[in-house]
């Protein structure tokens, strides 16, 4: 199995990061405006793209706030269906007030085919994600 991984840190708390990636107002300001979410585990989030040619559905496995979310796709696209995504944000020591961000995206099954695309858009999507949280404008897709 293939994983993809990124970090970066954010000049914002673990709380409002953890809200970024856990309510559907965070996510629709950084990943996708198509999305339904609640932060609550065992529920599912349905994020859609492109016109909704794209539809996610993930189920929210894990949720400790605010160092930990944990999903599983569990429909859409056949190479991210079984894959897992994680996010464990942690308070950055050397800045306060601000947070590193660990981005897993694993299970997946070829090294090839969408991962290496996945692993570029999630890039931008965390690139986003920072700017919504450092300047309270993000860059989601919006059809």
């Amino acid at each position: 199995m293939h994983d993809i991984v990124h970090e970066l840190t954010i000049a914002a708390p673990p709380d409002a990061v953890f809200d970024a990636v856990t309510t559907r107002d965070g996510l629709a300001s950084w990943w996708t405006t198509d999305c339904q979410a609640e932060p609550a585990e065992g529920s599912e989030a349905t994020f859609g793209f492109d016109g909704r040619s794209v539809v996610i559905r993930m189920r929210i496995d894990a949720l400790e706030p605010p160092e930990l979310v944990h999903w599983l796709c569990i429909d859409g696209p056949d190479e991210w269906v079984g894959t897992s995504v994680a996010f464990r944000i942690e308070p950055a020591h050397d800045t306060p007030g601000s947070s590193v961000v660990r981005l897993w995206h694993g299970g997946w099954e070829y090294e090839d085919g969408l991962l290496p695309r996945c692993s570029f858009q999630w890039a931008m999507y965390l690139e986003s994600l920072r700017r919504y949280l450092e300047t309270g404008t993000g860059s989601p897709n919006t059809d």
